[in-house]
């Protein structure tokens, strides 16, 4: 079996190529009149460009010049085909996290990677390169910010809560276009379009808890690792397992924001 220690390097390493060649693209591309091929995946809202697929070339060339025989899951398609299917490391790669964000110039975007040990996330990285954030961590080694070890906020009170909300739909044509999002009672809600910034602010000790719909495992996998090694809690439900597609599915930083948020949770999935 790998340490944990050396599978964070890698996945630190990993993270940390590709957002680098991410953020060398997104200037090369503000500063001039190149467009980028952008195409659309399982909706309007889920879109995909030709820099995603290079930077998970370069995400798993990396992986593989250290474990040549281990497994992937990944966002863009082929992967899944690669290394020794009897290995118990699957390695889980969003390499562009934020592409509508990249697509119209934001800087909120950035690379995400886990690794699991028979199913089970053992160690992880998030580097968001125009942002300056880079978020590490691994079961039983705790987690980290550029550089710190993870302290997070201690809000027992969701009056008080400061929530990141991933769960904005689009409205159907009897809603005039208007788009439609229902969100619990607390002291106020953000929206950054990017799983890596939104789980990371709770790494960061910025925000109580994050709360998403539809998302996939690869967007969350290495981020809800963190937070519970850092003392957080997390809850997720797979209502696609073949896609990886989850239901509603939230983290927090206190059990009482916990609670309460993974009950908002629960009820709104019965519906």
């Amino acid at each position: 079996m790998t340490d944990t220690q050396t599978l964070i390097a890698v996945a630190r390493e990993a993270a940390a190529a590709a957002a680098s060649f991410l953020a060398k693209s997104h200037g090369e591309i503000a500063g001039s009149s190149r467009e980028l091929s952008v195409k659309q995946k399982s909706s309007a809202i889920d879109l995909v460009t030709d820099l995603d697929a290079k930077a998970q070339a370069i995400i798993i060339d990396c992986i593989r010049s250290h474990f040549p025989d281990h497994r992937f899951l990944a966002e863009e398609e082929g992967a899944d085909a690669l290394g020794d299917a009897k290995c118990p490391y699957r390695w889980i790669i969003d390499p562009l996290d934020g592409t509508t964000n990249f697509i119209h110039g934001s800087n909120v975007f950035g690379s995400i990677i886990a690794v699991q040990l028979h199913e089970k996330t053992v160690a992880g990285a998030m580097n968001l390169p125009l942002l300056r954030k880079e978020y590490w961590g691994g079961l039983g080694s705790g987690a980290w910010a550029n550089g710190n070890r993870v302290r997070l906020r201690n809000t027992r009170n969701m009056n008080d809560a400061i929530l990141c909300c991933n769960i904005v739909h689009r409205a159907s044509k009897g809603d005039d276009g208007i788009l439609r999002v229902t969100v619990p009672d607390c002291g106020s809600v953000e929206n950054y379009g990017c799983a890596a910034e939104e789980l990371g602010e709770i790494l960061a000790g910025h925000v109580d808890g994050s709360f998403f719909d539809g998302i996939r495992l690869w967007d969350v996998a290495a981020g809800f690792m963190m937070i519970e090694e850092a003392g957080g809690r997390a809850f997720y439900t797979f209502k696609d397992e073949r896609n990886h597609r989850s239901g509603l599915i939230c983290a927090a930083s206190t059990e009482p924001i916990f609670a309460e948020l993974k009950t908002w949770t629960e009820e709104r999935m019965s519906c």
